[in-house]
């Protein structure tokens, strides 16, 4: 990042929870579940959008020059108790690094964010991350504008009174600040068009359900009603109209799984494409009905992205924990739709030290090599890191980067498409 050789400093929390670096004191990195060291060519400054936390019960380390190994920091130069520190990037931003801590007694299991590890370079906060998509659709500078918003959120309420779904995004976008409603209430880039509060799926890292008695919370309430397919055509028109013809996407964070709905999204696609074969008609789904799938494709569905933690059967099935449907399910979905001519990505949850582990790279490129889809989604995978391992029976091999694997993708499949966003496929 061109500091030169100016310090790289610990970052640490005090009890009221502000971040300070620690001179003197390297910070450490984690993959995986090993320690180590990075240099400032691994970092960037912390993107704007990003968001620091403190993280309870976990103290920090670091991994001095001249110490050998790695060591806990337990207290601040004063001598003040601390926690260690994590980031949480903006949006198109992979992480390649987790945080460096070691839990205290019955520390508490983190909710659902993407920690990254964090650290000062001359008062800068910096973090290990990579920006994977140069779209700029979720990027904070666009979207200061409350006040316009609002106007837009009513307007569309007036003109829409009875469409339930139009209320539901508006909550989204206002209460949640989700980027993508705020996006279909301004008339530009990816509507999203939440349909089904069922799913087929308990998956570990859930937002939008999690049982009683869950160790965390869910990131948000999931949708509480089926939209008619008249209401469902109505958003998509209405996005389309307004953004020149750009994307609409089943299938969001705040709902269960949209293939279980099939006929009645087949029904809304099919109202759109009466009106209009204008813009990109996107399903993000776990890909687990394959019939249903292939009756969305007959009505003119464009594109789908197909959710994955792993390319491994075993590591699949303990984090998804499917109900009524299996692993090879969502490999015939893959088939099918890459048969049917459709634009097929992969939203594949990256976690540093899994996913770019050799065992898992090995996987993923041959998984790809027998499904040769159009795009890989890059996602970091919101979920505490030693939850997560101990929920998949997380067996580690030798890491051979995030980085490393972005660049070995790269080689070995030139014509795919790396990135975060749904694109245009119309385009």
């Amino acid at each position: 990042m061109g500091k030169g050789n100016k310090e790289l400093c610990l970052a640490y929390a005090d009890n009221s929870g502000r971040v300070w670096d620690y001179p003197g004191e390297s910070p450490a990195f984690r993959t995986g579940n090993r320690f180590v060291r990075i240099g400032p060519e691994d970092l960037i400054e912390l993107p704007d959008g990003s968001v620091l936390f403190s993280l309870p019960g976990r103290q920090p380390v670091s991994c001095n020059s001249g110490v050998s190994g790695f060591r806990r920091i337990e207290a601040s130069p004063f001598g003040d108790e601390i926690t260690a520190v994590s980031a949480f990037p903006a949006s198109s931003y992979l992480r390649t690094y987790l945080p460096a801590y070691i839990p205290t007694n019955n520390a508490p299991v983190l909710p659902m964010w993407a920690y990254t590890g964090v650290a000062v370079i001359d008062g800068d906060f910096v973090i290990p991350a990579l920006r994977i998509d140069e779209d700029v659709r979720s990027d904070p500078a666009i979207h200061e504008n409350d006040r316009e918003l609002k106007a837009a959120i009513t307007s569309l309420e007036d003109r829409y009174p009875e469409n339930r779904l139009i209320k539901q995004l508006s909550k989204c976008a206002s209460f949640y600040r989700c980027l993508c409603s705020r996006n279909f209430f301004l008339g530009r880039y990816e509507a999203p068009v939440p349909t089904t509060p069922a799913c087929n799926a308990a998956c570990a890292g859930c937002l939008s359900f999690q049982k009683s008695g869950s160790p965390f919370p869910a990131s948000q309430d999931r949708l509480g009603f089926e939209p008619s397919a008249e209401e469902i055509a109505e958003v998509i028109l209405r996005h389309f109209t307004a953004s020149g013809g750009e994307v609409a996407s089943f299938g969001q964070g705040c709902e269960g799984e949209p293939l279980l709905r099939a006929s009645e999204l087949a029904e809304a696609i099919r109202l759109v494409r009466e009106k209009t074969g204008k813009g990109t008609i996107n399903l993000n789904t776990n890909g687990s009905i394959p019939p249903g799938l292939q009756e969305l494709v007959r009505a003119g569905l464009d594109s789908v992205r197909i959710s994955l933690n792993s390319p491994t059967r075993e590591y699949y099935e303990r984090y998804y924990r499917p109900s009524g449907y299996r692993f090879d399910d969502v490999l015939r979905s893959i088939d099918a739709a890459l048969s049917a001519g459709i634009f097929v990505s992969i939203n594949l949850f990256f976690l540093p030290g899994f996913t770019d582990m050799e065992t898992e790279a090995e996987g993923l490129i041959s998984f790809l090599r027998r499904f040769p889809v159009h795009m890989l989604q890059t996602r970091n995978l919101n979920i505490d890191p030693d939850f997560y391992f101990e929920r998949i029976g997380f067996r580690e091999s030798e890491p051979v980067g995030v980085r490393g694997l972005v660049d070995l993708l790269k080689k070995e499949f030139p014509a795919l498409r790396l990135g975060y966003y749904n694109p245009h496929v119309k385009k």
